[in-house]
């Protein structure tokens, strides 16, 4: 993951029947024409119970700035980011 740029973080639970359109309307919006600015969607699952995750993952094999990761994982790696 890239160190640098802004980052989004979007935390989700159980949200399978909304997420995808939620995504792809977020994305559209905020990363047409502004590629450069955006290093990384992070979507942060908080231990789902539904197809949630999948339906992120599958969406993650078309946006490349889409990462997929647990919410312990998200904040690891927030934590290990360089503050330059």
């Amino acid at each position: 993951m890239k160190t640098d740029g802004i980052y989004v973080i979007v935390a989700v639970k159980n949200q399978e029947d909304k997420i995808e359109g939620f995504l792809r309307t977020m994305l559209f919006k905020i990363l047409y024409g502004r590629e450069d600015y955006f290093k990384n969607v992070i979507i942060a699952d908080l231990e789902s119970t539904d197809h949630t995750k999948e339906i992120v993952k599958t969406l993650s094999k078309d946006y490349d700035v889409l990462k997929v990761t647990s919410w312990k994982e998200c904040k690891e790696v927030m934590d290990n980011v360089d503050e330059n």
